[in-house]
């Protein structure tokens, strides 16, 4: 089979404890198509030094810092870069593992009908040590709708699909890789690789363990309703369960937030 070039995008900012480790997991694919696009949001600590470092690497290896709206906003400047057939979305604290973008390339060679697909991944701590498993699962929309399955650095897409479904919603700050699934799934089968292909690090400044609750959670609601027109029972009572602990006399002030805002209702 031929080998068609993958675009890898890494969107980043304020990460230079952790973006070299990103980048050399890239580097070290056993797969030789590839080009990996980092967009930095203009950050102020060593992260620009870093990515200068790499220029020998040419069109291989591109990158820009610069202000933008967010990570949303970066990884959509990524796929406008983006030459390949096949997109894998790498955050600047995750890694690949060596064989990682060599499978993706092979399943969806071998399932044309696939829009995209992903595999394993474990959680690692700051030093990129394995904390456990990522709980992924083989894909069912219906799991889908019930919790986030997919892990997003062991997702690789083809690029054609974003012309049906569109980029990143820019609304989405924390779930929009979540959200992005939801819609690819309306439109195309997702395929599993039973192997694992990424790691996702687990840290102090990371969104997962400091936005969770104040961001996340109402994002999922508003994914959820934008793309299956409700809400599971897990998400809603992850939801309630948070405002009752952090507030109870504001339950009903949140109640009547959510039915008035109109991006979710």
């Amino acid at each position: 089979m031929d080998q068609p070039l993958v675009s890898i995008i890494t969107p980043s900012y304020q990460q230079d404890k952790f973006i070299q480790e990103t980048i050399e997991s890239v580097l070290s694919q056993d797969y030789p198509n590839l080009e990996h696009i980092v967009i930095d949001g203009g950050s102020t600590d060593s992260t620009a030094e870093i990515l200068q470092s790499y220029n020998y690497l040419g069109e291989r290896f591109r990158w820009v810092s610069e202000k933008d709206r967010g990570q949303s906003h970066a990884i959509n400047k990524g796929l406008d870069m983006a030459k390949g057939e096949i997109i894998g979305w790498l955050n600047s604290d995750d890694t690949y593992m060596p064989h990682a973008v060599k499978r993706a390339v092979s399943a969806l060679q071998q399932n044309p009908k696939w829009g995209m697909v992903y595999g394993r991944a474990n959680y690692t701590d700051e030093q990129n040590e394995v904390l456990g498993p990522y709980p992924v699962e083989p894909f069912n929309r219906k799991r889908l709708y019930e919790g986030c399955i997919i892990c997003q650095p062991a997702a690789f897409i083809r690029k054609e699909v974003f012309d049906t479904v569109g980029e990143i919603d820019e609304q989405f700050h924390f779930c929009m890789d979540y959200e992005l699934w939801m819609r690819i799934s309306k439109h195309y089968p997702i395929g599993f690789i039973d192997d694992v292909l990424a790691t996702s690090r687990m840290h102090k400044d990371s969104k997962t363990m400091t936005k969770y609750f104040d961001v996340g959670l109402p994002e999922i609601i508003r994914a959820s309703i934008k793309n299956y027109g409700s809400v599971s029972d897990q998400w809603l009572n992850q939801y309630f369960y948070y405002i009752v602990s952090q507030n109870p006399e504001g339950l009903w002030k949140q109640l009547m937030h959510l039915e008035e805002d109109k991006n979710i209702l």
